[in-house]
């Protein structure tokens, strides 16, 4: 069964089956081909012989001259082959067989001195072949393969010369027969297809030979020698190579098995060495279980290996680390922390490619020096990344990063801070306090909870757009006072109340149940600021039981907190500024209800009004720019004047983010149109807001507060110049002349 399975076997197989096929297709086609040619000859014979026979009846036999076609025909019947050559009557009767015709011939002949034409003997036939010449007046061959004759039937048309004896009264005299024996054809058939038989199996057998001893050498064989040597291999002797030198299909194969056995050579020796790496990793593996260290080892292509402490995921609160790279084990969230993630990229690059630089100066840019990372159970860790370099015989195979955790140091360190600054702040307060009176404080305060706690009897009025914008300048004004009376905590949760309103605004957020719980959240920690205040206040209170306390001119006071708050904006927007108060009032009845507006028009001014020193300079002005707060009592109105040299208004730039934000219909406007989309709610020529300006809402709460107080507001602006704003309220008659 195996040699018949084998591929000498099926080639052998194969090719005879070829060369069997293609001798008998051969000789067979061959043969069909003589036969079909000599019957074809045998044909045209009979067809010559009969036009022959008919030639003599219509050009050489004179009128009743028959024994001409008798003897014609009996020449005919001499021919080998012939076996019978007949002439026959339309009825199926031969001719010249009775008496009547015979008399009538003869005597026709005597008169004119032929020959008498003797009796035939007679026949008849009435074949299917004789009716089929009769009907269609054409020729008829058939062929008869059993008895090897062919029969030829022509019919004798009554020619014109025929017509003197036997009259024009028929088309078709008689039909002529013939039958011949094809034997002799067949024979030659015969013998012409032995004789190729014979010479096709000898030329087949030569090639068979040939064929088979040339696949022998250029397949067999070398598919064999690859058999036994995959078995040898097969067997555990992987030191074995097939020896084939060739470049065609086979010395390829050859060369996969080759390559395939020195592979498995050297897996095997793989193996043998991974079985040492897992003893030692096995014993590391107990060291890393148990060290209270994170530690890790990176590889040539910067990914985690399977080598890390336990400790390491406790402190990440991740398992799945192996394989990662360390930017996508520390910083997972790759488009928040895309800068983070360039630069330990680029820290690591240098790390394993500049094996020339010192280890303390590349370790002097290590981007996980005190890193303040967010898990992402929303837990904030602070860590130090140690870098070694592993080098084994001159090339750096791994480096390995020792994690400390800083985090409960720097908590702590961070918290004394705070508290320190805490303290400080207490002191600048009490300070203020004592320069400016508890009073201040107090209307602040009354102020903020008045805001916050509307605020937070509306949470259900949050998708109200109206209410928005009212919010909007409540809490825009509470976070100017709150910035003027130096209270940043308070500050700061406006800002988050003013983001949230933002998103509400500009629909990036939708109003939902999270919505409300979040502003409730931020108003909560605003009365937790405001508590710490009235405290600061009650202490500062019972401090002054029993003493006099001297105020200085609340107007005096006015002014200096608002020189500092000019001077901690402007350095925090890196702009040099001369503030200049003027005024040759002592007090400023009502100041308290118009210094929000104030707030704002200085930070407007600071922020969007005034250039950076290098614009300033650029444009050819001094590098200081000229800030004044002017107060002016004319006739019964009280006017505050806010005066810059900056800039001044770009009216187109405005004209087209008003258009744009469809304050503004397409077309052309007049300077007051455009002027006066800076008060409309929302609008605001900055994309991104910034803790002092941007939201769109504090021109907004100057108009409201302006027009709350009956006043106006005017506006004059040269491009390069400046810009000032021009507040007009009525002049109250106060006493006190205070800011409460």
């Amino acid at each position: 069964m195996k040699g018949r399975n084998s591929i000498q076997f099926r080639i052998i197989t194969g090719l005879l089956l070829i060369l069997l096929l293609s001798v008998g297709v051969s000789i067979y086609l061959t043969t069909a081909n003589q036969k079909r040619n000599l019957l074809a000859a045998s044909q045209r014979t009979l067809a010559v012989n009969n036009e022959m026979l008919n030639t003599t009846i219509r050009n050489i036999m004179l009128s009743g001259e028959a024994p001409i076609a008798n003897r014609t025909m009996e020449d005919f019947r001499k021919i080998t082959g012939f076996l019978e050559f007949e002439l026959y009557r339309t009825d199926g009767t031969s001719a010249f067989n009775d008496y009547d015709t015979l008399n009538f011939v003869n005597g026709y002949q005597s008169m004119v001195m032929f020959d008498q034409t003797p009796r035939v003997e007679g026949r008849t036939i009435d074949t299917e072949d004789f009716q089929q010449v009769l009907m269609n007046k054409t020729p008829v061959i058939s062929l008869n393969e059993d008895t090897r004759e062919m029969e030829y039937y022509f019919p004798i048309l009554n020619f014109a010369e025929c017509r003197v004896c036997h009259g024009d009264d028929e088309f078709i005299r008689g039909v002529s027969h013939f039958r011949i024996s094809l034997d002799s054809i067949y024979d030659q058939v015969r013998r012409a297809g032995t004789l190729m038989a014979i010479y096709f199996v000898s030329v087949g057998l030569i090639l068979f030979t040939w064929i088979l001893l040339l696949m022998h050498r250029t397949i067999i064989k070398p598919v064999l020698d690859i058999g036994e040597t995959v078995n040898i291999a097969a067997t555990g002797n992987l030191d074995i190579q097939v020896d084939l030198n060739r470049n065609d299909e086979v010395g390829e194969l050859a060369g996969q098995v080759n390559h395939m056995i020195s592979g498995l050579r050297d897996r095997r020796d793989l193996e043998l060495q991974n079985k040492v790496i897992e003893t030692r990793l096995e014993e590391n593996r107990k060291y890393l279980d148990h060290i209270k260290e994170g530690l890790l080892l990176l590889n040539s292509e910067r990914r985690i290996t399977d080598q890390y402490s336990v400790f390491l995921t406790k402190l990440f609160m991740r398992e799945d680390i192996a394989g990662l790279s360390l930017a996508d084990f520390i910083y997972p969230d790759a488009e928040r922390f895309a800068e983070e993630r360039r630069d330990l990229d680029g820290f690591l690059e240098m790390l394993f490619t500049n094996k020339t630089a010192d280890m303390d100066m590349i370790m002097s840019i290590n981007p996980l020096n005190e890193a303040v990372l967010q898990l992402e159970q929303d837990t904030e860790i602070v860590i130090r990344a140690d870098f070694l370099r592993i080098v084994e015989n001159g090339k750096m195979e791994n480096v390995m990063v020792i994690f400390e955790n800083l985090t409960d140091i720097v908590h702590s360190q961070h918290e004394l801070e705070e508290e320190r600054q805490r303290r400080e702040s207490e002191l600048e307060q009490i300070a203020t306090v004592l320069k400016m009176g508890p009073k201040v404080f107090e209307g602040f305060i009354e102020e903020a909870e008045k805001t916050f706690g509307s605020l937070r009897g509306n949470l259900t009025n949050l998708d109200d757009n109206k209410y928005i914008s009212e919010a909007f300048r409540s809490v825009h004004s509470v976070k100017g006072t709150a910035r003027y009376l130096d209270f940043p905590g308070v500050e700061e949760h406006c800002h988050q109340l003013e983001n949230l309103f933002a998103e509400v605004r500009d629909r990036s957020r939708e109003v939902d149940k999270s919505l409300e719980e979040t502003v409730a959240q931020v108003l909560d920690s605003l009365d937790d600021e405001l508590v710490l205040i009235r405290k600061l206040i009650d202490r500062f209170k019972e401090f002054s039981v029993g003493s006099e306390t001297t105020q200085i001119s609340p107007f005096k006071v006015f002014g200096e907190r608002i020189n500092d708050m000019v001077k901690d904006i402007s350095t925090e927007l890196d702009k040099e500024v001369v503030f200049n108060l003027e005024a040759e009032l002592e007090t400023v009845p009502g100041l308290s209800e118009i210094q929000p507006s104030i707030f704002h028009l200085i930070r407007n001014a600071l922020d969007h009004g005034l250039e950076d020193i290098y614009e300033r300079l650029t444009a050819g002005k001094p590098s200081e720019s000229q800030l004044t707060l002017r107060f002016i009592h004319e006739d019964n109105w009280l006017k505050i004047e806010v005066e810059d040299d900056g800039r001044g208004l770009d009216l187109p730039a405005l004209e087209k983010k008003g258009v744009e934000m469809g304050l503004l219909k397409p077309g052309v406007h007049l300077p007051s149109q455009i002027v006066n989309i800076l008060f409309r709610p929302g609008f605001s020529s900055r994309d991104e807001a910034t803790s002092i300006s941007g939201r769109g809402v504090g021109l907004d709460a100057v108009k409201e507060d302006i027009k709350k107080m009956g006043g106006r507001i005017n506006i004059r602006t040269s491009r390069s110049k400046g810009t000032t704003f021009i507040l007009a309220v009525p002049w109250k008659e106060e006493h006190d002349g205070g800011l409460a």
